[in-house]
């Protein structure tokens, strides 16, 4: 089939048990993101055979892990042009479900029929339509769709056209137009293949493509191209399931050869039994065509090398090609009249892996780097002796193909050389400085940028694990390099362990290089020198992070391991490197990191965020420590995090996919949003944080790559908004690095475990954004729409503090309707003219007054203190009872409480009166020594009570019992002191004056005192 998936689904099918609703996007939630990544130059290649590598006229291809370069030599410069799809990228010409499909199923079905697995996507219930009902899923078929690695590639004999396949999740074989620089969009697509295409060839008229399928897969199909538009049709197919190494056009004829197999298989031009004008599938109304004839092949008789394994082959002419196996047998196949013959002509003595011939000479390169040329014509009447010359000898050739004026070899080091030929001897000449594109030979394990000016003039540098550092500039070419010495591993219980290269950090200005090995080794090496200065067992196991600051004043390194520790080492005074603090944390630490000069940031597995400040030793500057500030909890594990560019928040990635960002002054969390691509729905883990401001033209970004689909992601870091996304590498991702340049644009730089790095130019720069005003800021917005919902849920204790100090919080708290009490006659105020020398008479009001006063029916009396009724003329003037006498009537008592209320009611009583009293004892007027001695007995049997409820009763909490009691106990006996200190020293002024009046001496007992003489 060709074409993605998106092409073949039906927004509406006809029989759909939902409403028919107007054709939408996939991406319905948000609008289209226009690209903001554009790839400019890729180093190193993935290219490990011969289909992955072509050559037609000046130009060559070949894979570099997602992507294809076309590389176009003119003299001593070359350039660069990228062809690569999207896993969403939509063709030109799109496919219909194709005309040769039955109903039912005829000849032989399928094991792992291509068309079967796309049925669903072909059919009318599409995808989409399901995905909007009410029992779909929120995941779409974006969520499977990953980067597909490209694996094989070829060019047309002419120069116009592309074809890759890839490998992955449901693989396509995409052409491309060569008219184009550099593209994205394929003219076709086509997903026929189930698990990965092996090799795709043209013929050499141009007009067929063939594309196979891995062993799995097991099919091989032929494609009718369209010279003009590069339209596809398939034409025939069938069954190859041997694991294939190359494929060759011979002629009209096709051969595939790989283990213990040779196979031709013959194309027939004149099946095509329609009169009408042919049809292709980028053209609208194609006619229904017969089911196609199975493409017919025939096994070679492969002799004594029935054991063989054949890796390579070129063709001579329409009839005989040269084909080769991994042992060093070349062999002659001769297909004159039909009869195929495979004759073994010699042994090169080393294993080969590609051959390729230019004029009358056949070149055969080898995995060792052997290159040795043979006599074409000699060859062909299968004369042994036809050995040329065996050339020097190269770091392993992969592949190799003559341009116009060159050849080109691919080698083991993925390093890519083009050497120049001697035209006047017909020989090969090896210049001394060919053109290279250079690569890395073993896995990059990360890349960092370097910042200008520094002495080699690089822009980035990237290591292995071998401990190779190489130092680039943007467009790729190296500047310098040089090798960490790295410690052996000598482990009894482990001598598999073989130690390596895991991080290089550089100072500004590429000063010193500080790398860290396997074995927590960390070295300390100048780069004008290349000499180790210092090397220090920091951890006991892998040396994860390494974090450098450095100033005028100081320079700081901050080293973390899988030992959950985090070493801190500084340089001296002295111009030494010493270590002087060791951080131990309860789980391992992820990322540290040393923002400033006064602070270390470190983020673990148990997920906190721990902050420590640096201080030095007053007089000292050499003695440094980390003191614990802050410790800040995360809701998931961290994965990443980076510093803002104002130093203030803290942006963490976690593995619930998401991204916090924290405000270091008050350590709250200021935003957090989910990592989400352009629909909204997948979300991703995200690594290498990298955060910038905004300026005129572009908004504050997050820039961060994602090992979940292995891209390239860039988010708004004040709105979480995504931004874009990109692929390129194939296997995981190991580092990211963003360059500013002088000219004010950005480049991005990506290294991944495939060998390839990937340079990336970034533009942010949108039309509207510089007029338009930009989105608010959460952070810094001041409006009341853009702050967090106010939150202030007081405890009970905070509650209980606050009814004490607020006299009205209770009247209004009450849980009780309020009632009409009837007032309680006062034995103060019945006779009609009250003493003046009576202390008691003095009191404003007693108990009765104040629940007078707060009960809301009480009529509000003209004078401003609580007055007594008049006095009744049936009212007994009876004198107030003692303590025995309250005591012997404490039934009644509680019977009057009973008929009153609930015990609450009578609580919250009791507390207003108390209330009332506090309020009355700020006043200067005297009170009697008798009526205290009353109140401190009442207050104590009431203490005494509340304990044996509180007791008696589970329900009442003791601390809060007993805080209340000796809150208010401390409280009244003090404000009861001082109102008998100050009565006393009135009652001592008054005495001269009165000299006929005789003192009574004070009665605990007593329950009133009179006042006349």
């Amino acid at each position: 089939m060709a074409s993605t998936p998106s092409n073949r689904l039906k927004l509406t099918p006809s029989n759909s048990p939902y409403l028919p609703h107007p054709a939408r996007s996939p991406y319905r939630s948000r609008a289209p993101v226009d690209p903001r990544l554009s790839l400019k130059r890729v180093v190193g290649t993935t290219c490990a055979s011969p289909t992955g590598f072509d050559t037609v006229n000046s130009s060559f291809a070949y894979i570099a892990g997602g992507a294809v370069v076309v590389v176009d030599v003119d003299g001593s410069e070359y350039t660069q042009r990228f062809y690569r799809a999207r896993p969403t990228a939509l063709p030109i010409y799109s496919t219909p479900p194709l005309p040769y499909s039955p109903s039912t199923p005829t000849q032989t079905p399928k094991a792992n029929d291509s068309r079967n697995r796309i049925s669903l996507r072909e059919t009318t219930y599409g995808s989409l339509d399901w995905a909007e009902s009410p029992t779909s899923s929120s995941k779409t078929w974006t969520s499977r769709e990953r980067i597909k690695a490209a694996t094989c590639l070829a060019l047309s004999k002419e120069g116009k056209f592309l074809a890759v396949g890839e490998t992955g999740y449901a693989p396509r074989v995409l052409i491309f137009s060569l008219e184009d620089n550099s593209s994205d969009i394929p003219l076709v697509s086509i997903s026929e293949h189930t698990y990965g295409v092996k090799a795709v060839a043209w013929s050499p008229d141009s007009k067929y493509l063939a594309s196979l399928g891995s062993a799995n897969d097991g099919f091989l199909y032929i494609w009718r191209i369209d010279i003009k538009t590069g339209a596809a049709q398939l034409f025939q197919q069938n069954r190859c399931t041997s694991y294939i190494r190359g494929m060759i056009w011979v002629g009209n004829n096709l051969i595939t050869l790989g283990v213990r197999h040779v196979k031709v298989w013959r194309v027939d031009e004149g099946q095509s039994t329609s009169p009408v004008k042919q049809r292709f599938i980028g053209e609208a109304s194609a006619t229904p065509q017969p089911h196609q004839k199975t493409l017919p092949g025939r096994n070679v008789l492969l002799g004594n090398m029935i054991e063989a394994t054949f890796s390579c082959a070129t063709a001579i002419d329409d009839t005989k090609a040269i084909v080769c196996s991994e042992t060093g047998d070349v062999c002659l196949f001769d297909d004159t009249d039909k009869q195929m013959k495979l004759t073994n002509v010699l042994e090169s003595g080393f294993v080969t892996t590609c051959v390729t011939i230019r004029g009358n000479v056949v070149y055969l390169g080898g995995k060792s780097g052997n290159l040795t040329t043979l006599d074409l014509e000699a060859f062909m009447r299968c004369d042994s002796n036809c050995i040329r010359t065996n050339v020097a000898s190269f770091g392993g050739l992969f592949a190799m193909g003559f341009l116009e004026e060159n050849l080109v070899t691919v080698d083991a080091r993925r390093s890519i050389h083009i050497w120049e030929l001697d035209h006047s001897q017909g020989k090969l000449e090896l210049r001394s400085h060919p053109i290279q594109i250079p690569g890395h030979e073993d896995p990059v394990l990360g890349v960092e940028a370097l910042k200008r000016p520094n002495a080699p003039g690089a822009d980035f540098y990237s290591w292995s694990g071998s401990g190779q550092v190489i130092l680039w500039d943007t467009d790729g070419k190296i500047k310098s390099s040089f090798r960490v010495p790295l410690e052996e591993a000598c482990y009894d219980d482990e001598s598999d362990l073989v130690n390596q290269l895991t991080l290089v950090r550089a100072t500004q200005g590429g000063k010193f290089f500080v790398a860290g090995d396997k074995l927590g080794i960390v070295k300390i090496i100048e780069f004008s020198t290349l000499q180790c200065v210092s090397s220090m067992k920091a951890h006991a196991s892998d040396c994860q992070v390494i974090t450098t600051y450095e100033d005028k004043t100081k320079f700081i390194i901050a080293t973390c391991g899988r030992d959950r520790t985090a070493q801190l080492f500084h340089k001296t005074a002295g111009g030494e490197f010493e270590h002087f603090q060791t951080l131990e944390f309860a789980a391992r630490v992820v990322q540290v990191l040393v923002p400033s000069a006064d602070r270390v940031i470190t983020c673990s597995l148990d997920r906190t965020l721990q902050i420590h400040d640096l201080v030095t030793k007053e007089g000292d500057p050499d003695v440094m420590a980390a003191i614990p500030s802050k410790t800040l909890p995360l809701k998931a594990s961290p994965s990443s995090m980076a510093m803002g560019p104002d130093g203030r928040f803290l942006f963490v990635s976690l593995l619930d996919r998401s991204i916090c960002s924290f405000d270091l002054e008050n350590g709250k969390v200021a935003n957090t949003f989910k990592c989400t691509d352009e629909s909204g729905i997948e979300s991703v883990i995200l690594d290498c944080l990298t955060a910038r401001p905004a300026t005129d033209k572009d908004p504050a970004f997050l820039l961060g790559i994602s090992n979940t689909d292995k891209s390239i992601r860039i988010y708004d870091s004040q709105t979480g908004t995504f931004l874009d996304r990109e692929w390129g590498h194939t296997e995981a991702i190991n580092g990211l690095a963003l360059i500013e340049e002088d000219n004010s644009k950005r480049k991005v730089v990506t290294a991944g475990s495939d060998g390839t790095i990937m340079i990336w130019e970034m533009d942010l720069q949108d039309p509207s954004w510089g007029s338009a005003p930009r989105d608010p800021s959460p952070v810094k917005d001041n409006s009341t729409l853009s702050r967090p919902t106010l939150r202030r849920v007081l405890s009970k204790a905070e509650l209980a503090e606050f009814q004490r100090s607020s006299p009205s919080t209770s009247a209004a708290g009450r849980r009780s309707p309020p009632r009409t009490l009837t007032k309680r006659k006062s034995i103060y105020n019945l006779a009609s003219t009250p003493s003046s020398k009576t202390p008691v008479a003095s009191l404003q009001a007693g108990p009765a007054h104040c629940i007078a006063e707060d009960t809301p029916t009480r009529r509000p009396s003209a004078d401003s203190r609580c007055a007594s009724p008049p006095a009744s003329p049936k009212a007994k003037v009876r004198r107030r009872p003692s303590l025995p006498a309250l005591n012997s009537a404490k039934t009644k008592s509680s019977n009057n409480l009973r008929a009153f209320g609930s015990l609450n009611m009578a609580t919250e009583q009791v507390c207003r009166t108390l209330r009332a009293y506090r309020k009355k004892l700020a006043s200067t007027d005297p009170i009697s020594q008798d009526v205290l001695a009353e109140l401190d007995q009442e207050l104590r049997l009431t203490a005494v009570a509340l304990g044996d409820r509180a007791t008696r009763s589970k329900a009442m909490s003791d601390h809060m019992l007993n805080g209340l009691l000796d809150q208010y106990s401390e409280r009244l006996v003090a404000m009861l002191d001082e109102k008998l200190r100050l009565s006393y020293r009135s009652i001592s002024d008054q005495e001269p004056e009165s000299p006929g009046i005789t003192k009574r001496p004070p009665s605990s007992g007593a329950g009133s005192s009179s006042g006349s003489t």
